[in-house]
């Protein structure tokens, strides 16, 4: 569905949750993948598979975008798809930060009419804000053991939408559907041939962001919670380019290129503290609500390919830590888009 027109866009975005709650495989065609972040512009296109295998990877992109932000994103957008030369013009996109409300609740079984009809009161519950600012979702996940049902409650402030399909439209391309970052890194994680990772057990799938870390707690294949945390690279190379004196983009090249010294081994470790904590409190509530903890973690995102940051991470984790990219030649920085990308309905 196309959220070109308001009234349309709650539609687009029930099918997110949908289609993450559903393994119905359908035909795929070219799909587009567009993860608009707070410093670069990241495109996939995936093809068509033969059969029921892989889809093919047509292109991908990315482009760093200016300090202008808004004025700056619909040119960004306009570069990075176009360079691909696709034959498409929909594109998926998708949402997270402040505005993005994600919560995974009990609540009594009902069909699905009277589930639309009770969201908005179960939602403001949780919301800062007004429920009429927003656009709700929500998809049932399984029974809890209170003979109630656990359900994934989605809400995105309107105006981060509609500004968000200004931007693509400004670019001279038309939105498909819309998603939330988190659901798009569980989907990409959760593809049948995506990589070597287990598809059982409760596991936790990070994408560390330049503003945020997008987190999803999974059972099985279902996500029992969902969290942007306000850690993300920009702010840990802030931290420790203050500890040491240093500009942050210098210490940023230094950890891309593996060039750390014991001095930044140590400021890395101690900035590491403050993601590793926002992790463990989310943990513990997973633990307090499902009973037991994740049994490994798995990284994502540009800092993902970082040894050193990886290892500072370990060091203040008791689940083993890997570094995990959606499928061979893609590294973590596309996995948002991609995510998108695998969606075709």
């Amino acid at each position: 569905m196309s959220p070109s027109a308001a009234p349309r866009i709650p539609s687009s975005f029930r099918t997110v949750l949908h289609q993450l709650t559903t393994a119905t495989p359908k035909e795929r065609k070219l799909t587009v993948g567009l993860d608009i972040g707070s410093t670069s512009v990241k495109v996939v296109a995936l093809g068509a598979p033969k059969g029921w295998g892989k889809r093919p990877i047509i292109g991908q992109n990315l482009v760093p975008l200016s300090s202008e932000q808004d004025n700056g994103i619909p040119e960004a957008v306009k570069s990075a798809i176009g360079t691909l030369k696709l034959p498409s013009r929909p594109v998926n996109l998708s949402v997270s930060g402040p505005w993005v409300i994600m919560r995974v609740v009990e609540m009594p079984p009902m069909k699905p009419a009277e589930l639309r009809q009770a969201l908005p009161f179960e939602a403001q519950r949780y919301l800062p804000f007004n429920v009429e600012d927003v656009m709700l979702d929500a998809a049932p996940l399984g029974p809890s053991e209170t003979n109630k049902v656990w359900v994934l409650v989605v809400a995105c402030k309107k105006e981060l939408i509609e500004r968000r399909v200004d931007w693509i439209k400004r670019a001279g391309y038309e939105p498909a559907l819309i998603d939330v970052d988190a659901l798009a890194l569980a989907n990409a994680f959760l593809a049948p041939g995506a990589d070597s990772t287990p598809h059982t057990g409760l596991r936790a799938v990070m994408n560390v962001g330049a503003q945020l870390t997008n987190l999803v707690v999974l059972k099985d294949q279902m996500p029992y919670l969902v969290r942007d945390v306000p850690w993300g690279g920009d702010k840990m190379l802030r931290h420790i380019a203050d500890q040491m004196g240093k500009e942050a983009q210098g210490v940023g090249q230094d950890l891309q290129q593996g060039t750390v010294g014991e001095e930044m081994r140590n400021a890395l470790r101690i900035t590491c503290e403050g993601l590793a904590t926002e992790l463990q409190l989310s943990f513990d509530y997973v633990e307090n609500r499902f009973g037991r903890q994740p049994e490994a973690v798995y990284v994502t995102g540009g800092l993902s390919q970082s040894g050193p940051f990886l290892e500072a991470l370990k060091s203040h984790m008791s689940q083993p830590v890997s570094p995990w990219t959606p499928r061979s030649g893609l590294s973590g920085q596309f996995a948002i888009a991609y995510g998108l990308a695998l969606r075709s309905d």
